[in-house]
């Protein structure tokens, strides 16, 4: 391999890490909530109850998840904020559960249309397929594509609803999103073709179901 390869494969790796990074899993909700307040009818509730509103999701859903990586990190009891070893997954999941539920209750007493809450009860649903699969089947959906898959399941289910502004648009733009985010665990060989799949069609059915229940 020429030295001009390795460069590339560098660079490469490189961008894969920080695409990865920036969709984290537990930034997919606060996007599917940025989605929700600004590309349907809820963008034409005043600014700041829009923004106050993402920044309590973000704090409980993203935030504390964040916290409780963090500190599992400094205990030693989490390797990396990606989670890759699926061993060290259980608490980091129990926390992300409880979180999304918390956001979704959180939602429920704002008084927010039925289908925001439902947004993060299908977040904690994916998650507890994650969970389960991991602890008893010692195998990992891939996180990352779960969840930004997830938000294609809910861009997707405004869109059939009529909901969605520029709904082509936005659902292409998704489904790109959910592409390269896949593509990146694979280059950064953290997961195989199947654990890719198979986040993407646990992430997009569970929460598209729960948004039609």
């Amino acid at each position: 391999m020429t030295t001009q390869d390795n460069t590339g494969n560098k660079a490469l790796k490189g961008v894969a890490h920080i695409i990865s990074d920036t969709f984290s899993p537990i930034l997919m909700p606060t996007v599917a909530m940025a989605v929700a307040l600004w590309l349907t009818v809820m963008r034409f509730i005043p600014l700041s109850t829009r923004l106050w509103s993402l920044l309590g999701v973000f704090a409980i859903s993203a935030v504390i998840p964040f916290l409780t990586i963090f500190a599992l990190i400094k205990a030693g009891r989490v390797s990396d904020t990606s989670i890759s070893d699926r061993t060290q997954r259980f608490w980091p999941y129990l926390t992300s559960i409880i979180c999304y539920i918390g956001a979704g209750l959180y939602l429920k007493a704002l008084h927010a249309p039925h289908w925001m809450p439902a947004f993060f009860y299908g977040a904690a649903c994916v998650s507890v397929i994650a969970t389960v699969v991991t602890s008893l089947f010692r195998w990992k959906i891939s996180a990352h594509v779960a969840a930004v898959s997830g938000v294609v399941g809910i861009v997707y289910w405004l869109a059939y609803n009529g909901m969605l502004e520029a709904p082509m648009f936005w659902l292409s733009a998704f489904v790109v999103l959910a592409g390269i985010v896949a593509w990146s665990r694979l280059y950064l060989d953290r997961h195989t073709p199947l654990q890719v799949f198979a986040g993407a069609v646990v992430g997009f059915a569970v929460e598209y179901a729960v948004l039609c229940i």
